[in-house]
């Protein structure tokens, strides 16, 4: 069933409308540190690390382009930010580049992570760290901070 103000909804998450050239009618998003990021900025964010990411791994772009199952020109659009980015694309490239998408994530909307700079680096470098964890100290850091939460939030 469907919430009945959606002007509630979008007050209490702080959303605000905004405009994008990619999209005709406004539509609201959560606004950044900065402001409100458009869709080709992040498009632009996310081509670069990835050929930073394709760069640390000294590989050229037909090679990248070959594991990915493309031709270079068309992984060249990722890489020029004129071809944008799907989910599975971007999970594919986080396979091949040995990267989190979390980083590319972080990188175009650090807002989500937290609710200052400082917050948001601190978390989403926790993430990185933890996944770069054996097994064994993710699950005892996992029941550490199970036990330091608040006894409501202790239903995993």
């Amino acid at each position: 069933m469907a919430i009945k103000d959606v002007r509630a909804y979008i007050e209490k998450h702080g959303l605000v409308e905004t405009t994008d050239d990619e999209i005709e009618k406004p539509f609201y998003r959560k606004p950044g540190f900065d402001g409100i990021r458009s869709f080709a900025e992040m498009e632009q964010i996310f081509s670069q690390l990835i050929r930073e990411k394709r760069d640390n791994h000294n590989l050229n772009r037909a090679q990248a382009a070959m594991m990915v199952g493309l031709h270079e020109q068309i992984f060249a659009r990722y890489e020029r930010a004129f071809s944008k980015l799907t989910v599975t694309r971007l999970i594919h490239l986080a396979e091949i580049l040995e990267f989190s998408p979390i980083e590319l994530i972080y990188a175009a909307a650090p807002h989500l992570f937290g609710d200052t700079k400082e917050e948001a680096r601190d978390k989403k470098e926790l993430v990185l760290r933890i996944l770069d964890m054996p097994a064994s100290t993710t699950h005892s850091l996992l029941q550490l901070i199970v036990g330091l939460s608040p006894a409501e939030d202790n239903k995993l």
